[in-house]
């Protein structure tokens, strides 16, 4: 009983002490709480190795959850390659360099960037009177000067 007593106490304390650091940072000016966090910036526990990702390597996110935890098990690299992607896929010929190469939902690209996006026969490149009233009321950043 004495133990839980002190444990709920030694939460009360610890709220308090957060509430108080709160209210101190809340009054603080935008110059002053950006030098406080630069001087002391907040410790992330579980932070793993960052390593770079393969040519079109799958994405695994770590997720959010159980993240205060001291773990070995949350410090691991999730940029590590797996299954397929230990495979160097630059040597496929250009082809076959997509993703699900072979299957009915394979995305046709690898990246927009080497794709010509500029069409200048689509309808939002023409020059027509709804097109010159939508750019000049409500598209952004355009204005009638």
């Amino acid at each position: 009983e004495l133990n839980r007593i002190k444990k709920d106490r030694d939460e009360r304390e610890q709220r308090e002490k957060e509430k108080q650091e709160l209210e101190r940072i809340r009054n603080m000016t935008d110059e002053e709480r950006r030098l406080e966090f630069l001087k002391n910036p907040k410790l992330q526990v579980n932070k793993g190795p960052k390593g770079r990702y393969k040519f079109l390597q799958k994405y695994y996110h770590k997720g959010a959850f159980f993240m205060d935890d001291e773990d070995n098990l949350y410090k691991r690299d999730y940029a590590e390659p797996t299954l397929e992607d230990h495979f160097d896929k630059t040597i496929l010929p250009k082809v076959m360099q997509v993703k699900h190469f072979g299957r009915s939902g394979r995305t046709k690209y690898t990246h927009l960037v080497d794709q010509d996006t500029t069409d200048a026969s689509s309808a939002w490149a023409q020059e027509s009177a709804i097109n010159h009233k939508f750019y000049y009321s409500k598209a952004a950043g355009r204005k009638n000067l």
